[in-house]
């Protein structure tokens, strides 16, 4: 990889699908973020650390700190599986960094958001964000001359996928 790449698209777009397509045979490290869901409706987040598939629920509509809209948010929770599983990446130098997805949720962690600014300076991150979160540290790293930005919408998937496949 030469620089880092971030794919963001509206929800439902297939941005998790179109990152676990194109690391399908490669080394990875990282993280994913999935949504829990109860009675068909969002109730909560786990991440899971995509090497050890250790996971926790980070965030969900029971837990009280740190509230964000609906949603509580324990950072220590957060921090035990995304921080070893991103300096597992950062040191390991032969391999990506997957970050999927960065929310604001996650923003919380001080130690995550240091974290991904170091692991971005290896040029091999490779994350997805929401097209529509307005946040000043998503927006700086969007912006890094290190970071290309990709555009999913449900029209152009396979062109993206050969396109950055050339890039990883």
């Amino acid at each position: 990889m030469k620089q880092n790449i971030v794919i963001t698209g509206p929800p439902a777009s297939g941005k998790s699908t179109l990152l676990q397509s194109l690391i399908s045979e490669k080394q990875v490290y990282g993280i994913f973020t999935k949504d829990i869901l109860k009675d068909g409706a969002r109730w909560g987040f786990k991440v899971i650390n995509m090497r050890s598939g250790k996971s926790e629920i980070f965030a969900s509509m029971d837990m009280k700190p740190h509230v964000l809209l609906k949603y509580g948010v324990d950072v220590e929770k957060f921090e035990k599986v995304a921080i070893p599983a991103i300096e597992e990446g950062i040191n390991n130098k032969d391999s990506i960094i997957v970050i999927d997805e960065m929310k604001m949720l996650s923003f919380f962690s001080d130690r995550y958001r240091k974290l991904i600014l170091k692991a971005l300076e290896t040029k091999r991150v490779l994350a997805t964000a929401p097209m529509k979160l307005r946040h000043d540290f998503l927006d700086r790293i969007k912006s890094r001359p290190d970071v290309r930005v990709h555009y999913l919408t449900k029209f152009n998937f396979n062109r993206l996928l050969k396109d950055i496949a050339k890039e990883l």
